[in-house]
């Protein structure tokens, strides 16, 4: 069930690319972290520490920040430290105005799990969706994904 779910959210995600539209795709939802990680190509534990700018992202200027991810544990992916790390803030809202209208999940000074992805290999990082891109780092420092997402 899962393989039809990601495939879904693959050609939704090319096809909004590829006819440079306004609106957003149709995100695939992930029951369970677990799920997201598995949809993700990197998941790591990272301090956010600021915005470094905005990148244009399904037809919308979408939020840009500097992550770091050194000595912070790696729940997939390469095991590599990074101290600017840049990742986009998947966008809530691609059809013009505010982005965000339920608040910027990747918002400055706090350490979290990002579920990450990038069409380019050599692109930048970007949470793979609005809503399951960004986890808050449990108290055991991000080492692992709790069973459910917060409510």
């Amino acid at each position: 069930m899962l393989v039809p779910l990601l495939l879904g959210g693959l050609v939704a995600c090319s096809s909004a690319s590829a006819g440079g539209g306004d609106a957003c795709p149709a995100w695939p939802v992930y029951s369970t972290p677990q799920e997201a990680l598995e949809g993700a190509d990197y998941v790591v534990t990272a301090d956010v520490t600021e915005r470094v700018g905005d990148e244009a992202v399904f037809g919308t200027e979408a939020h840009v920040y500097a992550v770091s991810t050194e000595g912070l544990p790696v729940l997939k992916g390469d095991d590599i430290g990074y101290t600017d790390l840049k990742v986009i803030s998947t966008p809530q809202k691609c059809a013009g105005g505010d982005p965000y209208p339920g608040g910027d999940p990747l918002h400055e000074g706090r350490r979290v799990i990002l579920f990450l992805t990038r069409e380019d290999p050599k692109g930048t990082w970007r949470t793979i969706t609005p809503e399951h891109g960004v986890l808050p780092a449990d108290s055991g420092g991000g080492s692992s994904l709790p069973s459910r997402w917060p409510s």
